[in-house]
């Protein structure tokens, strides 16, 4: 780290802010923090002001961040300089006492995503009655998928010293924090960049097929009594489609009968899941294309009316009620 002046400037021309020299020791965030302390006021005041910029500018990409995707440009890729940073991001993001909490898969292929998007439903259309859309938040130029899984390590020990097992609720829990660290890096990294994002965590199977784990190659882990994988939480990454609304979505296929994606099925004689015994939801398929505004009845008896597009609601203005609370 350069050493900097901390004595009063007689010469403002003579400032450690001056020239090129100058600029350099603001644009690196430890010669600020320096500054900050400097008894030179022009150089304590740049040195503020050029942080209260960085703040300004690091709130608007939090903001965007939590402005979920619905539709993106799938006619522009990814450049490969970015998508690999992504990935550095997934798998060197923080975790506790560096364990590794979870295994990575991805995707910027349109033909993997596409296939992937199919089993995605799980975006609430209505609750009453219950009707759900695929996620599309999903259906980016590239897709990342955290798959929480047990560590090869064991650093956690219980009270009287022992190791803790990997199988223990502690251990889980470590991973989706650690899952929620490298998202959010994702996100705040994507966003800065100028790219979209929407994650998603509807990885659902349809008739019971098993679809996620089949294709992850992980079913023989998650279907042992107790898992050692469990597939958690992805991040769709893309481009905008100019001048249209974020919430609009191409998706013309609505499933009648369930307001989520969990244990559907299209089998009204299919009960429960094939491999877990869960009792199944029955639900209809439906092309919005062919049936607008139609009544169509699913197999519970409720009555939807069949929208004319598949415009997704937003949340973002709500207070959220997370409380700000000074511990004293």
């Amino acid at each position: 780290m350069n050493t900097l002046n901390t004595t009063p400037s007689t010469n403002g021309s003579k400032s450690v802010l001056d020239g090129k020299n100058g600029r350099n020791k603001l644009d690196n965030r430890f010669d600020r923090r320096q500054l900050m302390r400097s008894s030179n006021r022009l150089e304590r005041m740049a040195a503020l002001r050029r942080n209260m910029y960085d703040i300004d500018y690091e709130k608007d990409i939090i903001l965007d961040t939590q402005k979920c995707q619905r539709n993106y440009d799938l006619s522009k890729k990814i450049e490969p300089e970015y998508r690999d940073y992504f990935l550095w991001l997934a798998a060197n993001a923080p975790s506790k006492q560096h364990e590794g909490y979870y295994d990575v898969y991805w995707s910027d292929k349109r033909e993997v995503i596409a296939e992937c998007a199919e089993y995605t439903w799980g975006c609430t259309h209505d609750r009453i009655p219950p009707s759900t859309w695929r996620n599309s938040q999903q259906n980016a130029s590239m897709y990342i998928l955290f798959v929480a899984k047990e560590p090869t390590t064991q650093l956690n020990c219980n009270a009287d010293g022992t190791l803790k097992s990997n199988a223990e609720p502690a251990r889980w829990e470590n991973a989706i924090c650690s899952v929620g660290i490298a998202i959010g890096m994702i996100l705040r990294a994507a966003q800065g960049l100028g790219f979209v994002t929407g994650c998603n965590k509807s990885h659902n199977d349809l008739n019971g097929n098993d679809w996620w784990p089949k294709k992850l190659g992980i079913y023989e882990d998650v279907i042992k009594k107790v898992p050692t994988k469990r597939i958690t939480f992805g991040i769709g990454i893309g481009f905008p489609n100019e001048g249209r609304p974020r919430w609009e979505t191409d998706q013309t296929e609505l499933l009648l009968g369930a307001g989520n994606g969990s244990k559907l099925t299209t089998d009204p004689k299919m009960k429960t899941h094939p491999r877990t015994g869960k009792k199944m939801r029955a639900v209809k398929l439906v092309d919005i294309t062919k049936h607008q505004g139609e009544i169509i009845e699913d197999y519970y008896g409720n009555k939807h009316i069949i929208p004319t597009n598949a415009d997704i609601k937003i949340n973002g203005s709500r207070n959220r009620g997370i409380n700000l609370i000074e511990i004293k």
